[in-house]
């Protein structure tokens, strides 16, 4: 899938080569791993900044399709530190956070504990996708 396919700029993209900027909770990774089994779909995008490769939103999505060994998964790719529409508040009163302080921690060897970001921003449209087409090398 092409960002000229669709109008929210969705696209496939390794996994290996998003950056995380929190830790995910294994609980919560498992029973993500388990609903992507049993249904058989990757139903959201993660959202990434098409600079960095960060991971906005979607850090336990990107790490089960790790485990699963999946190709690609959907990311939206937004312009993070230019786009005013996107938000990021903090979900945790001792850890204060802005989008730079976001960047810089998925470009430094450190991640903030998981749950301590939250983005606000436009949800795009999009059709779940089966995994046995994420599961493939080449999905052009």
């Amino acid at each position: 899938m092409s960002p000229e396919n669709t109008k929210e700029n969705i696209i496939l993209i390794s996994p290996h080569e998003l950056i995380a900027h929190e830790k995910v909770k294994i609980s919560h990774a498992l029973y993500l791993l388990l609903k992507m089994v049993f249904s058989s779909r990757f139903k959201v995008p993660l959202v990434v900044d098409s600079e960095t490769k960060t991971i906005l939103d979607g850090h336990h999505r990107c790490y089960v399709a790790n485990r699963l060994g999946l190709k690609n998964i959907p990311c939206y790719l937004v312009n993070y530190m230019k786009d005013k529409s996107i938000k990021v508040h903090a979900r945790r009163s001792d850890i204060p956070v802005d989008k730079k302080k976001v960047i810089e921690m998925a470009l430094s060897a450190k991640v903030f504990p998981y749950k301590t970001t939250k983005h606000e921003y436009e949800t795009p449209k999009f059709n779940s996708l089966p995994l046995s087409e994420l599961w493939r090398e080449n999905n052009s």
